[in-house]
C-alpha cells in the first residue's frame, strides 16, 4: 500500500496498516463493544480499491497522528466512506492552507475590529462570512474608541471645572462628545439587545468615499446592498383602513380645530374632544411658559425684535390655553393654532 502526500505507512500485525500523518484527517476510530454498549465500526477508508476500517488513533506529542487500519469486515454495513488517494490528500492540504489563512485573517480582523466595526453593517456581515468572525464582535470592538474618547472628555471637563484658571472647553469638543454619546448608545443597544452589527456615521462616509473612488471598480461590496432577512415588506392597507390610521395619528391635533370642524370629525369618525383636549392644552401651556421665560432672559441682555416677537407669541398662546382649559368643561374650543393643523387634517375632510 502506498501513502500519499507527507504521510508514511508501514505494515502492522497481520493485514493491519499503520499510517503516520502530520495532522488529523478527521477519521473516527472503532468503538469497542462493552457490556452496556454495542460495537461501532470506525471510519471506512477507500484505499487503492480496498476498504479499510480505522481501528485506533493515537496523537503524538508533536502534533502527529498514528492511525491503525484493518480490512473492512463484511458483518458491518458501510454507510459513509472516506477516500484516501492523491486527489483527496491534495484537497485536504488545500483546505488546511485555506483554514490557516482564515485563522490569520481572523486574528488580524480582531485586532482591527476597533476600526472595521465602524463600517456599514452589510460590509461587516461580508467580512464575517469571509473570515469566520462574528460581525457583532466587530461592532462591539469598535465601541472602544468612542468610549475612551468620552472618558477623556469627561475627565478633561472635570479638570477644567475644578481649575478656575483653565480655559473653557471648546464647543466643538462638546458637540462631538454629545454626538458620540448618542450614537454609541444606539449602536450598543442594537449590537447587545438585537444581536445585529451596525456601523457609524464616520465609517459610512469613509467607506462610501473608498467605494466611489476605488471599491466599485475592484468588486467591493456596495454599502447600499440590502442584507437578506433584514428587509421589511409592508403591504398597502385598504383605503378605509388608511383613513382610520390617518385619523388616529392626527386625533390629538384635531382638538385645536374650530368647534364646527370638530363636530364634523365626531360625526364621521366618532371623534371625542375630551380624550385629548386638556392634555394638548397643558402641553402647549408648558411650552409657552418656557418660551416666556427664555424670552425674558434674552431681553435682559438688550431689546431685540426676535425676543419681543417670541415673548408676544408665547403670551398669546399661553393665555389662550388658560382660557381653553376652563371652557373645555362646557364643549369643544378651537385655537389660533388651527391654521397650522388644518393642512395636515385636510385629507380627513374629503
Amino acid at each position: 500500500m502506498r501513502a500519499f502526500g507527507s504521510d508514511r505507512v508501514r505494515p502492522g500485525k497481520g493485514e493491519q496498516m499503520i499510517l503516520f500523518c502530520r495532522r488529523s484527517k478527521g477519521w473516527t476510530p472503532r468503538v469497542p463493544k462493552t457490556l452496556t454498549r454495542a460495537e461501532h465500526p470506525g471510519t471506512a477508508v477507500l484505499w487503492e480499491d480496498r476498504f479499510f476500517e480505522v481501528v485506533s488513533e493515537e496523537k503524538g506529542t508533536e502534533g502527529g497522528v498514528r492511525y491503525v487500519l484493518e480490512p473492512w469486515r463484511d458483518n458491518h454495513v458501510i454507510r459513509v466512506s472516506e477516500p484516501y488517494d492523491e486527489a483527496s490528500e491534495s484537497r485536504r492540504e488545500a483546505d488546511h492552507r485555506a483554514s490557516a489563512v482564515r485563522q490569520k485573517s481572523r486574528k488580524a480582523a480582531n485586532l482591527a475590529g476597533m476600526f472595521t466595526g465602524h463600517l456599514p453593517a452589510v460590509v461587516q456581515d461580508y467580512l464575517g462570512s469571509e473570515i469566520g468572525i462574528l460581525p457583532t464582535k466587530l461592532t462591539a470592538l469598535s465601541l472602544i474608541l468612542p468610549f475612551l474618547f468620552l472618558v477623556w472628555l469627561l475627565n478633561d471637563y472635570a479638570r477644567r471645572t475644578m481649575d478656575p484658571n483653565a480655559p473653557p472647553m471648546p464647543l466643538a469638543l462638546l458637540l462631538i462628545g454629545g454626538y458620540l454619546f448618542i450614537e454609541s448608545g444606539i449602536r450598543l443597544n442594537i449590537v447587545w439587545l438585537h444581536r445585529r452589527p451596525i456601523g457609524s456615521a464616520a465609517g459610512l462616509f469613509a467607506y462610501l468615499i473608498y467605494y466611489i473612488a476605488v471599491g466599485r471598480y475592484s468588486g467591493a461590496i456596495s454599502p447600499f446592498t440590502k442584507v437578506r432577512g433584514h428587509q421589511l415588506y409592508i403591504t398597502q392597507p385598504p383605503d378605509d383602513v388608511a383613513l382610520q390610521d390617518a385619523f388616529a395619528m392626527r386625533e390629538p391635533l384635531l382638538t385645536l380645530l374650530s368647534p364646527a370642524e370638530q363636530a364634523a370629525m365626531a360625526e364621521r369618525f366618532g371623534f371625542n374632544y375630551r380624550k385629548h383636549a386638556s392634555i394638548v392644552a397643558l402641553v402647549l401651556l408648558g411650552f409657552s411658559s418656557a418660551g416666556v421665560i427664555t424670552s425674558l432672559v434674552s431681553l435682559q441682555q438688550g431689546p431685540r425684535l426676535s425676543a419681543i416677537v417670541s415673548l408676544a407669541l408665547a403670551l398669546i398662546i399661553g393665555a389662550e390655553q388658560i382660557f381653553r382649559l376652563g371652557a373645555l368643561q362646557r364643549g369643544p374650543v378651537g385655537s389660533v393654532l388651527a391654521i397650522v393643523v388644518r393642512p395636515f387634517a385636510r385629507k380627513l375632510f374629503r
